[in-house]
């Protein structure tokens, strides 16, 4: 689903996986809180005034049907599979890795770390991890992932796009507003395929533009046109047609499933289930966790999901037990198993590690211990 991160940090020595807060970290830890904070108080604002709201929860939750648990559960598992299969596609260029034993455990752990801690650090845990486990070099692992960011943006403005032309009940500005935004996105698709058919020129051009600010020395243009130039490494699946066209159906078989987890914590809760409402309120809820929030994205799901919703039902009640629910079924299994696959594996997380290692040496990759 698009960057508020934390530097990746990698010791030469091989001693630790180190992510080192930067100047800006804890401005961006409390800018998430903040955020969270407001969007889960716009989010039940409306409820705050009525007594019975509470208890209209708690009833939701018990009128629910669960029937839906062990299914939403078994499709997420297929959900991170597929997203396992995609990877090692992308990294085809680079080596060939099992989805399951080489890459679904670093791609949960990410998810894991992001679901725990602040800062969105999971994926550069996701790409050290990997990246020391399989001996890779850190752009290259790096760039596969932004390339993940490039076919998820285009599976989600799809499935939008078809979402916001046949739902029923949205205010036609919503509507009109929300295309704009892809077509935003699809132009930063767009830009992403330039860079990778066309890496010298769009380097060249990037470069010359760096050199038009001040501030950047030339070693510093250097060393950010030489990780670009690393990064289009990752990237050269984008110049196979056929690793490409698989991609795209995986992307698309991968949201599709989200949109299902989607639709059944809708129907869990009584409320309209409609394949076009579940394709907008997934498209809704994609771009939504693109903003800067606590960790397990608390309060931007619930207004995503109160704000899309009100258009289609007035019970803000259950509406808000089934943000709850599509939150909590994901966040609980994936950050144990997160957790879980990442203690096993025996690697240690440290901070305050000189980050210029990462650089200097990006393929470091030897065996980490406590």
């Amino acid at each position: 689903m698009p960057s508020d991160r934390a530097a990746p940090e990698l010791n030469s020595s091989g001693a630790e996986i180190a992510v080192r807060p930067q100047k800006s970290s804890t401005l961006k830890v409390v800018l998430g809180l903040v955020v969270s904070a407001v969007c889960l108080w716009w989010a039940i604002r409306g409820m705050l005034r009525d007594p019975n709201a509470w208890p209209q929860i708690v009833s939701a939750f018990r009128k629910a049907d669960y029937r839906s648990l062990p299914v939403i559960e078994l499709l997420l598992f297929v959900f991170y599979w597929l997203k396992a299969w995609r990877w090692r596609l992308l990294l085809l260029p680079s080596g060939s890795y099992r989805p399951l034993r080489d890459l679904f455990a670093p791609i949960l752990i990410g998810f894991g770390f992001n679901n725990a801690l602040p800062a969105r650090i999971g994926e550069l845990i996701r790409i050290s991890v990997f990246a020391r486990q399989q001996k890779v070099p850190f752009p290259v692992a790096a760039s596969s992932v932004v390339l993940e960011r490039v076919f998820d943006g285009m599976a989600i403005v799809f499935y939008l796009a078809i979402g916001l032309l046949f739902v029923e009940g949205l205010d036609p500005r919503v509507k009109q507003g929300a295309l704009i935004f892809s077509a935003c996105a699809c132009g930063v698709v767009v830009l992403s395929l330039c860079y990778v058919i066309w890496t010298k020129p769009f380097v060249a051009f990037f470069e010359a533009i760096l050199k038009c600010i001040p501030l950047l020395g030339a070693g510093m243009i250097e060393k950010i046109c030489r990780m670009l130039e690393q990064g289009a490494q990752g990237l050269s699946a984008l110049k196979n047609g056929s690793l490409v066209f698989w991609i795209v159906v995986i992307s698309l078989l991968k949201w599709a499933i989200n949109g299902v987890l989607v639709l059944l914590s809708l129907w869990s809760f009584g409320l309209p289930h409609s394949v076009p409402i579940a394709m907008v309120l997934l498209g809704a809820i994609a771009f939504g966790v693109a903003v800067p929030s606590s960790p397990g994205y608390i309060g931007i799901m619930q207004v995503v999901f109160m704000e899309v919703m009100k258009f289609f039902s007035t019970d803000k009640e259950a509406i808000f037990a089934s943000s709850i629910y599509f939150q909590f079924t994901q966040w609980v299994p994936v950050t144990a198993l997160g957790l879980l696959f990442f203690a096993l594996s025996g690697l240690k997380l440290r901070q305050g590690l000189p980050a210029e290692n990462a650089a200097s040496n990006p393929s470091t990759a030897a065996p980490l211990k406590n």
